[in-house]
């Protein structure tokens, strides 16, 4: 029970950049097969890297692939393990391919999972498929509408309207 605390405030406080990455740490310290805290600090440093509070480097590049292979490796039926491992891999070390196969595994495993459709719509966003992606924020807003979340999920609207051209759409 006290790596689900652990999780769940470095979750909460993803905001907070880099620096969450503790809490995951602390979690994974208390149960090595915690397989959504490897996930989640995976997740931790994508966040870190969309606010700008780090600059991608080797060293960071490997740590994201090691604790989002170990979150694959350990959560082959975990939904927010799978996601949240395949988004940090397709924004941080760049791996669109096997990044969005895990989003799209953990979405059959759970389909009614908002951060796995908020992952997929960046997924498919940057994959060149913008209707998709509309498709997948626009659920996930369903599924969570007073998510945290939310803004970024219409940042991700947004962009996609952009990449289809519909620039008063992406404006607003």
């Amino acid at each position: 029970m006290p790596s689900i605390y652990a999780v769940w405030v470095g979750f909460i406080s993803m905001v907070a950049g880099k620096r969450t990455t503790r809490h995951f740490n602390s979690a994974i310290e208390l149960d090595p097969d915690f397989a959504a805290a490897y996930g989640r600090a995976a997740f931790c440093y994508a966040s870190a890297k969309g606010n700008s509070y780090f600059s991608v480097t080797p060293n960071e590049i490997a740590e994201v692939t090691r604790l989002a292979q170990r979150a694959v490796e350990l959560g082959k039926d975990d939904a927010i393990a799978l996601a949240t491992g395949g988004f940090a891999l397709m924004y941080v070390v760049c791996d669109l391919g096997v990044g969005a196969a895990l989003i799209d595994r953990a979405l059959v495993l759970n389909s009614n999972l908002a951060e796995a459709w908020y992952c997929g719509g960046w997924a498919k966003a940057w994959l060149g498929e913008p209707e998709l992606a509309i498709v997948r924020f626009a659920r996930a807003m369903r599924l969570s509408p007073v998510d945290p979340s939310v803004g970024r999920m219409r940042s991700g609207i947004a962009h996609a309207h952009f990449f289809l051209g519909r620039y008063d759409e992406a404006a607003s």
